[in-house]
């Protein structure tokens, strides 16, 4: 099972979803081109079986400055033509809606921090989200720009204050979660810590309470990644299978 990944940053890796893809026995292809200019991506899918696309803190529309990101779109509809499995989270998730013609935009506010969402009514019918989870659902979020829902798509997250779409569903495997369901609490408090202009500007609070809320949901985070991911493996399996 070898399953591309596009990363952005060295603090913006695959975290919480390396559990479930040891149990599979998934091997990385991390592609970074970003960060190395030899780091380039494929020019199709025919060599791996699933697309993971992480964070960034660029924006999916920045195709001018960071040419790979639209290779990055365009990718993800090869494999969702292909039906391998592709699941992107934050700027992955706007890379993903793009690729199938849906707008990308700024925030009013940024959303960083543990914030509310419910699952929508198609959510209990799927592969991925139908499961049992802790309850209620925090997500941790740390972005300033959003998606539309591609025309086509099925959503299955919506979040309770500033930023409605939150995850979708389109075609057999190809999900796309605005919420960091990968981060540890490492990564998120080294987050907010380096960002300390962000934070200071949309969530001043945050650093000070920031330990309580690592404690509140810390343990549904992990639950909600070890589900997603295992789920999210089971069907790159499944695809390999069907060959």
């Amino acid at each position: 099972m070898k399953v591309l990944v596009l990363q952005s940053h060295l603090s913006s890796g695959p975290a919480y979803l390396e559990e479930p893809a040891a149990r599979y026995g998934a091997v990385w292809d991390a592609r970074m081109p970003h960060l190395e200019a030899d780091h380039v991506l494929p020019g199709d899918e025919t060599g791996h079986d699933a697309f993971m696309l992480l964070g960034g803190i660029m924006n999916a529309g920045d195709v001018a400055e960071f040419p790979w990101l639209e290779q990055a779109a365009e990718l993800v509809r090869l494999f969702t033509a292909a039906e391998k499995p592709v699941i992107g989270i934050c700027l992955g998730a706007q890379i993903t809606a793009r690729a199938f013609g849906a707008n990308t935009y700024d925030l009013p506010a940024s959303e960083i921090g543990y914030f509310p969402a419910q699952f929508t009514a198609a959510a209990y019918n799927d592969a991925l989200v139908g499961q049992d989870f802790v309850e209620p659902l925090y997500l941790a979020e740390f972005h300033s720009q959003t998606f539309d829902i591609p025309d086509g798509a099925t959503q299955l997250i919506e979040g309770l204050k500033t930023c409605p779409n939150q995850a979708f569903r389109i075609g057999a495997a190809t999900y796309a979660f605005q919420a960091h369901i990968e981060v540890t609490p490492a990564s998120m408090a080294h987050w907010v810590e380096a960002s300390d202009k962000l934070v200071s500007e949309h969530a001043p609070d945050l650093p000070e309470h920031l330990p309580r809320l690592l404690n509140l949901h810390h343990y549904g985070a992990h639950d909600f990644c070890w589900k997603i991911g295992s789920a999210w493996y089971a069907l790159i399996a499944e695809r390999i299978k069907r060959g």
